[in-house]
């Protein structure tokens, strides 16, 4: 597990009250990326959304809530639910994902690529995630 700055371990320890969830690991830029243990993602959500839409008017940002998962693949599909296929090759990550989806995957100014790859290469042995 990295090692976190006083602000993001108070940001991650909020989000836990709010929530009820154990996080992983944190990305900020324009939203708040969290990733969440296994079997933790549904309670970070909450009812409804309720849990995330309450912490989302908490911190005044969009956040995003992934699930580990000890498995390459799985991480993967984690991180890009809409993925068409994954393919493993060695420390890469391949993505095929449809043409309208690929916008939402990579996000205003490459922002949501970017914490995905941030994500994957702190928590697995991935060092590289490619999307096409």
């Amino acid at each position: 597990m990295r090692e976190f700055d006083t602000e993001t371990m108070q940001l991650i320890a909020a989000f836990e009250q709010l929530t009820g969830s154990e996080v992983r690991d944190i990305v900020k830029n324009e939203s708040l990326h969290f990733l969440v243990n296994p079997g933790k993602a549904a309670l970070a959500i909450g009812k409804g959304g309720a849990a995330v839409q309450n912490a989302e008017k908490v911190f005044k940002k969009q956040i995003r809530i992934y699930e580990w998962a000890d498995q390459s693949e799985q991480f993967v599909r984690n991180l890009i639910p809409s993925a068409k296929s994954i393919k493993i090759d060695g420390e890469k990550a391949i993505v095929t994902v449809d043409s309208k989806e690929r916008g939402a995957v990579i996000g205003r100014g490459g922002a949501n690529i970017n914490a995905l790859r941030e994500l994957l290469i702190r928590n697995s042995s991935l060092k590289e995630l490619k999307v096409v």
